[in-house]
């Protein structure tokens, strides 16, 4: 297989992922999005904002000539407090750089998956390591994350769709 064909699998996959956390956060009863497990954990609108931030440093790193970054996603962004059209917006949001990622994904070429990339703390990766481990990971870490609040506030019993 060659790269071009593991990267329309990788947006596929990329696709199918975000597919999924989507339905998990459809879930979300009503008035709970700015619910958290306690004081520093993440609320499901944090998580999406947290979400939607990763793609636009990926969208970034991959389709400009900036090739460092600085981390300060997850517990430095602050916490928010969001009403349900912003919620609904933001949702959309992340739809909508799901379909900028998988083209971007399909798009890259050769030079650009193995390009060197640097974050703040002076460590060096690829742009493959970065899309797999901060970008698709990472939302799986996340959805996993999104899925355990879910069972706590729907209670154990509760079946998943």
């Amino acid at each position: 297989m060659n790269t071009h064909e593991c990267l329309n699998l990788l947006a596929e996959f990329s696709s199918e992922i975000r597919k999924l956390t989507l339905k998990r956060l459809d879930e979300v009863p009503e008035g709970f999005i700015n619910w958290r497990l306690n004081n520093t954990a993440m609320s499901f609108a944090d998580i999406v904002q947290h979400l939607i931030n990763v793609d636009e440093l990926f969208l970034n790193i991959a389709t400009t000539h900036e090739k460092n970054f600085k981390w300060t996603l997850g517990s430095e962004e602050p916490h928010l407090h969001v009403d349900e059209a912003t919620y609904e917006a933001m949702l959309k949001k992340l739809e909508e750089f799901q379909l900028k990622r998988h083209s971007v994904i399909r798009s890259l070429e050769d030079a650009a998956v193995n390009e060197q990339i640097t974050d703040d703390k002076g460590e060096n990766m690829t742009l493959w390591w970065f899309l797999m481990r901060q970008v698709l990971e990472h939302e799986v870490y996340h959805r996993g994350q999104i899925a355990a609040y879910l069972k706590i506030l729907k209670g154990e019993s509760t079946k998943f769709k």
